[in-house]
């Protein structure tokens, strides 16, 4: 859990999250294939408790190493922005821009014919 928890707005409550992560390291420590990974540096969402967008996917991409080197993650790592950018900012596949297509399209952004150039 985050250390932003304890200082605003809903989050203002969230006092006990460094006794509960403790807890959350004693688990993944006696589980197989279970990795805790830190939430430090993670920035909240103005109502205090949920992380922002880009702390989201940085939570992620420790979780990705945490699972691929098989490791506790205890600090934020040294190159997670660029391991987002990584991601972010690739060309989507095929499925992801159908999905984007298809968002569009039920906002009302594109029309139908263009929807169906997004199938071909």
């Amino acid at each position: 859990m985050g250390d932003y928890l304890g200082k605003v707005a809903f989050g203002a409550g969230c006092v006990e999250y460094q006794l509960i992560n403790e807890e959350l390291q004693k688990y993944a420590l006696g589980n197989e294939n279970c990795y805790y990974v830190t939430a430090k540096g993670l920035i909240s969402n103005p109502d205090g408790i949920h992380i922002n967008a880009m702390s989201q996917r940085i939570f992620g991409i420790r979780y990705y190493e945490a699972y691929r080197k098989k490791e506790h993650i205890y600090k934020p790592l040294t190159n997670e922005k660029e391991l987002v950018d990584k991601c972010h900012n690739r060309m989507n596949t095929s499925s992801e821009k159908t999905y984007i297509a298809l968002e569009k399209f039920t906002l009302g952004k594109i029309s139908y014919e263009e929807l169906m150039k997004a199938f071909s």
